[in-house]
């Protein structure tokens, strides 16, 4: 137990740096999760920590035995301490802590620069991974064999590391100064410690690219965009080997929607670094920041509509969006309709075929319409949207189509009256913004289907003669438009069918780039 004479960080349990133990500061810096405390603080949790792994192992070691004399006692009386008193109770908690590592590894592991996000659950502190890993340490001198040795190696290999993560889920919700210095670091060394341990290669790599992408985190909060663009170009290969390499490992394979997650993240900050440098801004920064700003949008809390807390999902299409339109800066395209103004507003381009029955008695006959309906992209900003959706986009059904006599003799063309949202969809064309200001989507595909089918389920209730088929989602178009604040001053074609979202107040958190 000699080498376990440390001092420990009172906040997570960590061994403290040698230096930090040697030097004759009275205050002392740890490495695993960057608290200061004063060295009297830290040598207090020590000394308790010490006393409750003593007292675990006097409960696991027959009386009359001390750790002390180990050497002088025969090899064959330790394995069968070993054996018959200290393994079964720690065969329990290393399948216990075996459990916690896989299910905490099963989450998204990192955040891009300027965002905050929820720790992950886990089970134990990381005091308490620690401490078992020192547990380990302590009664390794009984395991004599070649297997038991091994076997508490790779505890000691998965404890650590499960500590190391859980240090680091506590990092990803702080703004602490050096987070990601400190989340590189841990990683690396809880790669390291997994390394040697058999089936977990494939998390070790994972780890292992996470150390990197956290470094060109650390490095483009610095200023730093050529060193971070080096170091997330070594990232996404190891995580991406990784994702093939767990794809083949079951016992790791509940892993691989959050290394989708890790990867997609990372793509991200390296779209936005070499877009800025590439474009001549060298501002990977505003836009992280913006990136900040969306994730800090005050959605409203309507039943039903919990998935705009924001779920890892959801982050990874609204990030892609403004990808697209931070790329069109520097040469890439976004989907713009014709019309005049300083500001792409984005709509949810949905299409849409019905039937309805027309004409009285002979002349009675269905007819089939195809339609555009357009929802706005920032609807979710509004509860009131979100409680009824005829308010969250062109209500085409609110409007009539035709006269009394054409529905009577059977003349009818429609019942809707959105020819126009049709005519300025298709002007869509891939073009560059150039000087307009973009208003940022927050809203996903799925959302916008979602508003849709219960606007569609709504309309189909009141009028029995409508029948329809399932919308489709085509596509986000911009539309272009002049602003009063943050309401929209749309084109003609609206014809009436403003979204009436639109001039909700709740609309003034909207982003623009």
């Amino acid at each position: 137990m000699d080498d376990m004479i440390e001092l420990r960080c009172k906040f997570c349990g960590a061994p403290l740096p040698l230096d930090a133990i040697k030097s004759d500061s009275p205050y002392v810096t740890c490495e695993c999760c960057g608290s200061t405390q004063q060295r009297v603080d830290a040598k207090e949790y020590m000394d308790q920590m010490m006393g409750e792994i003593k007292a675990w192992m006097s409960k696991a070691i027959p009386g009359g035995y001390s750790m002390i004399q180990h050497e002088s006692v025969d090899p064959i009386a330790r394995h069968n301490i070993y054996m018959n008193s200290v393994k079964p109770m720690l065969d329990i908690e290393i399948k216990e802590y075996r459990f916690a590592l896989n299910t905490a590894a099963s989450s998204s592991l990192i955040v891009l620069p300027f965002n905050t996000g929820t720790p992950v659950r886990c089970q134990h502190t990381s005091a308490q991974a620690f401490e078992f890993n020192a547990k380990l340490k302590g009664v390794e001198p009984l395991a004599v064999d070649q297997d038991s040795r091994d076997a508490i190696h790779e505890a000691q290999g998965i404890s650590l590391a499960y500590a190391m993560i859980i240090s680091n889920s506590k990092l990803l919700s702080e703004t602490t100064p050096g987070r990601f210095a400190l989340m590189s670091k841990n990683f690396k060394e809880a790669s390291g410690a997994l390394a040697k341990c058999k089936g977990y290669e494939p998390l070790s790599e994972r780890l292992d690219g996470l150390s990197e992408v956290c470094t060109a985190s650390d490095l483009v909060l610095n200023g730093d965009q050529f060193g971070c663009m080096q170091y997330i170009d070594t990232g996404i290969p190891k995580l991406e080997k990784a994702k093939t390499d767990i794809l083949t490992n079951p016992k790791l394979a509940m892993m691989i929607r959050a290394v989708d997650i890790e990867i997609n993240q990372s793509k991200t900050l390296k779209g936005i670094t070499e877009g800025s440098v590439s474009n001549g801004s060298r501002d990977a920064l505003g836009t992280l920041e913006l990136i900040n700003r969306i994730s800090s949008v005050p959605y409203p809390s309507v039943p039903g509509w919990e998935v705009l807390k924001m779920s890892k999902e959801r982050d990874k299409e609204l990030l892609s969006n403004v990808e697209s339109i931070v790329s069109s800066r520097g040469g890439g395209t976004i989907p713009i309709c014709v019309g005049e103004g300083d500001t792409l507003y984005p709509f949810w381009d949905v299409d849409l075929t019905y039937s309805f029955t027309t004409g009285a008695l002979f002349s009675k006959k269905a007819v089939e319409v195809t339609e555009d309906i357009l929802v706005p992209a920032t609807f979710t900003l509004s509860a009131t949207a979100l409680r009824d959706p005829s308010y969250a986009l062109t209500d085409i059904f609110a409007r009539g189509g035709n006269s009394f006599s054409d529905r009577v003799s059977g003349n009818e063309t429609s019942i809707s009256g959105g020819k126009g949202i049709g005519k300025l969809t298709d002007s869509a064309v891939n073009s560059s913004p150039g000087g307009k200001k973009v208003v940022v989507p927050l809203s996903t595909k799925t959302e916008a289907m979602r508003i849709v089918e219960e606007y569609l389920k709504r309309t189909t209730s009141t009028n029995s003669k409508l029948r329809l088929s399932r919308p489709t989602v085509q596509k986000l178009v911009y539309v272009p438009c002049k602003m009063n604040g943050s309401v929209p001053a749309l084109p003609r074609e609206f014809d009436g069918m403003v979204p009436r979202v639109l001039s909700d107040p709740a609309l003034a958190s909207i982003v623009t780039i």
